[in-house]
């Protein structure tokens, strides 16, 4: 039973890592997942930046790391330097990109909030959270 709940439980995470549609936030960290490692990587939103003003349907997210390696692929042997990047677009995680550039819709006249975190190859944050500040920027209304 333990491992079918696994099996399901995983499948659910792989699926959303192609989706660029709306999901779920970072998973809770559990009993399970309390002692996780400690991650040297810096993470860095370029762009947008804090207070911008994005013209145009697509704002470009631009996001920088120093000291890793982002991957595509999933592991549950988790490595402090490698791992995946989470956009947080209102607090929605939008995607889990495999690279450091996405160009995500925008609507006129809103203003918007977004921050990244860099995670491990199972998708559970590291302990501290490597999480860049939230930048906040609107969309012109023309």
């Amino acid at each position: 039973m333990r491992k079918l709940v696994l099996l399901v439980l995983m499948s659910g995470i792989l699926a959303a890592c192609g989706s660029t549609a709306q999901a779920t936030a970072t998973p809770t960290l559990t009993p399970a997942t309390l002692s996780r490692p400690a991650s040297p990587v810096t993470i860095k939103l370029v762009s947008p930046t804090n207070g911008e003003v994005v013209h145009g349907k697509m704002v470009s997210v631009v996001v920088s790391i120093t000291g890793g390696t982002v991957t595509p692929t999933y592991s549950t042997h988790v490595a402090p330097t490698v791992g995946h990047v989470h956009l947080y677009f209102n607090n929605q995680l939008v995607y889990m990109s495999y690279t450091l550039h996405q160009d995500l819709p925008v609507q006129p006249g809103l203003e918007y909030t977004m921050y990244a975190e860099f995670v491990a190859q199972d998708h559970f944050p590291f302990s501290p959270r490597d999480v860049t500040h939230t930048i906040f920027f609107t969309v012109s209304p023309s």
